[in-house]
């Protein structure tokens, strides 16, 4: 089974403020495939990031429950999602929940900080979605 990498994440423009989604999902070969950016109404930067990794991690189980490695340029998710970092604020518990919940879904999940430009077309979704949100 091959590994998977995720590239996700979150944007607000404004914080809280209209808010969006972006991810990709590729196999090792670096095709894509799958891509999202969608808006999700009025949030936080933070929480974005979550519901873009939740979003990814339900997604990507119909192209493989084995080994996916996880890359996004929020420091603080992956930290959280890696344990290092305590999860402090309510909304961001319950969403960290479920993000740990899916993760025990697939057989091994890494998460990597990367730099914003190692990241860029998953910023690009997560932009695109936040003129479209409607709130």
């Amino acid at each position: 089974m091959e590994k998977l990498v995720f590239y996700v994440d979150g944007a607000s423009k404004g914080n809280p403020g209209k808010a969006s989604i972006g991810f990709l999902i590729q196999n090792s070969s670096g095709k894509i495939l799958k891509e999202c950016g969608a808006p999700i109404g009025i949030t936080t930067n933070n929480v974005a990031e979550y519901v873009a990794l939740i979003t990814a991690l339900i997604e990507g189980l119909q192209f493989s429950q084995g080994e996916i490695e996880v890359r996004s340029d929020s420091l603080l998710l992956v930290k959280q999602m890696q344990g290092s970092y305590k999860v402090r604020e309510e909304w961001l518990r319950r969403l960290h929940f479920i993000a740990n919940r899916l993760s025990q879904r697939y057989e091994r999940i890494t998460f990597i900080h990367v730099p914003r430009e190692e990241n860029a077309r998953a910023d690009r979704l997560a932009n695109s979605g936040i003129e479209q949100t409607l709130l």
